[in-house]
């Protein structure tokens, strides 16, 4: 999930590190795609969840530079422990206080507010050293070109890491002695090219795939190993009153999105890039949540998704987040019908950019 940035090539611009001489003590990452801007062919709204190299060698002693492309983290858990979760709703801390245009409470009040781990949002700084004795992280990148982050490993093993934003997104360090050989900067440049040219190669191919299931609409769509379309398909769809329409993620993709319907996706796309991740009010350090009113569905769990324009006062009506993945507690998709004829726009509250629309006739 890209939070309230938008994120696509011309927001992911990076140029793949040049490489040092091959006795040079830090290698380099990339965590998204290094690229100036995408190449004749691709898709401009296509994104790689991935990490150049995925996987890099290198002695004791040495450090590992990530330059951030995007809106990713660097997440090294503590040894023997899952890796953070991107939020996790704290039931001391329940929402209060959300009502709709028409006056009514959202059903979320009295839910936990979903606060993102702080290794997740601040980081504990570059520089540091990792054993696995305790959890390092990047944080939220500040900005669209974040300084590096740099982690130093004295000891030897295989580390994992991961882009707590983006599920399935995550990489290795092996760590060997001094005296046994690495791969010189040179060959993971090259192993990033190669991978590189498939993920671009994916998002051909991503660009040309429609839907084929009657009354459904993709977000998307994605590939399951990091090349994924920030758009929906179709992006206009046309269908029957009170005939159901899935809305899905693509299974397995590497993002989180809403669908969320608005009279005025414009205006309510502002609103959910300044409300979505903020820092809680009053909290030091500062705490970062994601606001309910976009994270949480509209509808209590179980309640049929009916829409006809009007819903909550305003025309407001959201999916809550989804996504891909079987092991997470958000669904991949929900289905709602539309009771009167007309056209309704809706957007993605995470990446308010993606707008698309759905003609009911009678």
């Amino acid at each position: 999930m890209h939070g309230p940035t938008k994120v696509a090539f011309a927001a992911t611009l990076c140029c793949l590190v040049v490489p040092g001489v091959a006795s040079a003590a830090t290698k380099s990452v990339v965590a998204g795609p290094p690229l100036k801007k995408a190449p004749a062919g691709v898709p401009k709204d296509g994104d790689l969840n991935e990490f150049f190299p995925k996987a890099v060698k290198i002695h004791t002693g040495d450090s590992v530079k990530w330059t951030v492309a995007g809106f990713h983290v660097v997440t090294f858990p503590k040894k023997g422990e899952a890796p953070p979760t991107l939020a996790v709703p704290d039931p001391s801390k329940p929402a209060t206080g959300f009502n709709d245009a028409a006056g009514q409470p959202f059903w979320f009040n009295g839910q936990g507010i979903p606060f993102v781990p702080p290794v997740v949002a601040l980081g504990t700084g570059s520089g540091k050293t990792y054993t696995g004795a305790a959890a390092v992280g990047s944080g939220v990148p500040a900005g669209e070109h974040p300084k590096p982050f740099v982690v130093k490993f004295p000891k030897a093993g295989t580390y994992t890491y991961f882009c707590t934003i983006h599920p399935g997104m995550k990489g290795t360090v092996t760590v060997v002695g001094k005296g046994k050989p690495v791969p010189s900067d040179q060959a993971d440049a090259a192993r990033a090219k190669t991978q590189l040219d498939t993920g671009l190669a994916t998002l051909k191919k991503l660009d040309k795939q429609k839907v084929t299931q009657a009354n459904t609409v993709v977000a998307g769509p994605d590939s399951t190993s990091g090349p994924v379309l920030y758009r929906y398909t179709p992006s206009s769809l046309t269908t029957k009153v009170n005939t159901p329409v899935t809305l899905t993620m693509t299974a397995g993709t590497t993002e989180d999105h809403t669908f969320t319907f608005s009279k005025n996706v414009k205006a309510s796309g502002k609103i959910a890039e300044k409300e979505l991740l903020a820092p809680v009010p009053g909290t030091t350090p500062p705490a970062f949540a994601f606001s309910p009113k976009w994270a949480y569905p509209s509808e209590a769990p179980g309640s049929p998704l009916v829409y006809d324009g009007t819903n909550h006062g305003d025309g407001f009506l959201n999916s809550g987040v989804l996504d891909g993945d079987p092991k997470s507690p958000f669904p991949q998709k929900v289905t709602v019908s539309f009771s009167k004829p007309g056209t309704y726009t809706f957007f993605c509250a995470i990446h308010p950019f993606m707008v698309g629309k759905i003609t009911a006739t009678s």
